[in-house]
């Protein structure tokens, strides 16, 4: 019953403004990447993990490997121009003997293990799971720059990182969405138009997604006051 954590790591990173894709930048004096792909090896429930890289970064990558080592076996491919589709080329490289696939985002380095363990045994019992927390901003559906409709919060989530779900599930969502040229903004929405219905494994909010520049000192606060690196 082991399971792999993807890592969709193919993006360049253009609009944060680096001079390099956003997941080689570094937080306390270690790249992004190597924080998130420490903490998924530090969940003994992980046997192994997918990275999913830029097309010409696979040099760079291997070089950071050897200079912070992390201690669980890394198979690293080729991403493509989205995530999803990302996350559709790791996926071949998963053994079929995993039972569940993780996917969780190069860039948020924040997840703790009992977080990801959690996860992971949310969708051993239900199939499919993220993490998420309700929503605490009044949300609008907007068209136009004018807002027409205003959902109940109530019923709102906001959805991180991990995502955790059966493999041969998550393969049938990607396939079908690639042959329906269906894309999403993550695999759960893609399971979700298989009619299986994801459990919400509440999380903390601080497990922040490293985005925009502005995000880079949040994380290094963050960082100093909640987070030191697995052991």
């Amino acid at each position: 019953m082991t399971a792999v954590a993807i890592v969709p790591a193919g993006g360049l990173g253009a609009r944060f403004g680096a001079d390099r894709p956003k997941q080689f930048l570094e937080l306390a004096g270690c790249p992004i990447i190597i924080h998130t792909l420490r903490r998924l090896a530090a969940c003994p429930d992980v046997s192994h993990i997918v990275v999913a890289l830029p097309p010409t970064a696979r040099p760079v990558f291997d070089a950071l490997l050897e200079t912070f080592p992390v201690e669980k076996p890394i198979t690293a491919v080729a991403g493509g121009a989205e995530r999803q589709e990302s996350v559709r080329l790791a996926l071949a490289a998963v053994p079929d003997a995993a039972s569940v696939v993780v996917v969780h985002d190069a860039v948020r380095p924040f997840a703790t293990t009992e977080l990801i363990t959690a996860t992971i045994a949310a969708a051993r019992a239900d199939r499919a799971a993220v993490v998420g927390h309700p929503a605490t901003d009044t949300i609008k559906l907007v068209q136009d720059g004018l807002a027409y409709e205003t959902p109940p919060r109530s019923t709102l989530y906001a959805v991180q990182t991990p995502q955790a779900f059966e493999t041969g599930l998550l393969r049938d969502a990607h396939a079908r969405a690639a042959a329906e040229q269906v894309t999403a903004t993550d695999d759960a929405m893609l399971v979700e138009r298989l009619g299986v219905p994801v459990r919400i494994v509440p999380g903390p909010r601080w497990n922040l997604k490293i985005t925009h520049p502005d995000d880079l000192p949040l994380a290094d606060f963050l960082w100093q006051r909640l987070a030191r690196e697995p052991t």
